[in-house]
């Protein structure tokens, strides 16, 4: 294998869309996550996402500044034209027994109220819904908590396809398995660090960058050095569980002008 191809294969292997990531949904990028707007603190809303649905559960307030329940079940319909996934389907508002008597199933209504869309991408996304003909829009994004910690040692394998190489036999795609270190500071969620090595058994690489976190996705950009080869990299969509961690990258250097890919580690 040649020089390029093993210095990239060792770019970045703990973390791509692989059996270890966190996430039940396979069908794309997961939305799972609590999503607010943070101007606007006090309402939001949760999505759980299988297959090519989400299910939105809303927590907002009526005229009467009460608190309402909705729901809306929102099908995937394909992307628009900067990539961003749409979801669309009903939006229903429930009602139901007291939370502190014995549940009636008799006593509980459920009736749709309008239509719901969310157009997302990984991290934002935009929100537009009516309910009893008031129409809403609004700007989401994930919310954050905590930073996931990703130190710890993994057995690693990624995917990943070269282009604009110097050399044209550097050019196409590439699998690999490696031993993977990673380690990143999470003493806030604003300012995090992130370092990590990789070792396939002939080349030995190192990265350094942030680490930043939006609700459970993570993303790091930073430089890369491997002998005789410099680059740049970006992580982003970064999950993490107590199995390992997935994510998706891209990255150029001195060799080949664009690397894209996945790939997953597994904790050791």
């Amino acid at each position: 294998m040649n020089k390029i191809r093993a210095s990239i294969a060792a770019l970045l292997t703990g973390l791509c869309l692989s059996s270890v990531s966190a996430t039940a949904n396979t069908f794309g990028t997961d939305m799972t996550d609590l999503w607010w707007n943070p101007s606007e603190s006090g309402w939001g809303v949760t999505a759980t996402h299988q297959g090519e649905i989400v299910f939105l559960t809303f927590f907002v307030f009526g005229a009467d500044n009460t608190a309402h329940w909705y729901a809306g079940q929102a099908s995937y319909t394909g992307t628009n034209g900067q990539g961003a996934a749409i979801f669309s389907g009903p939006m229903y508002q429930m009602t139901g027994p007291w939370f502190g008597t014995f549940f009636n199933p008799n006593g509980t209504s459920v009736r749709q109220v309008g239509n719901v869309t969310m157009t997302a991408f990984v991290d934002t996304a935009t929100l537009t819904y009516s309910i009893d003909g008031v129409s809403v829009f609004k700007n989401i994004t994930r919310q954050t908590f905590r930073l996931n910690s990703l130190t710890a040692q993994y057995a690693g394998a990624m995917q990943t396809t070269a282009s604009g190489c110097a050399s044209a036999a550097n050019n196409g795609a590439l699998e690999r398995t490696m031993a993977i270190n990673v380690a990143n500071s999470n003493t806030t969620v604003s300012n995090s660090s992130f370092s990590m090595a990789t070792n396939d058994g002939a080349t030995i690489c190192s990265y350094t960058g942030d680490y930043v976190q939006s609700g459970r996705m993570g993303a790091s950009r930073g430089t890369y050095v491997c002998p005789g080869i410099s680059g740049t990299y970006n992580l982003f969509e970064i999950e993490a569980n107590p199995s390992g961690l997935t994510a998706r990258y891209s990255a150029s250097d001195n060799l080949c002008s664009q690397y894209s890919g996945r790939f997953g580690g597994v904790k050791r």
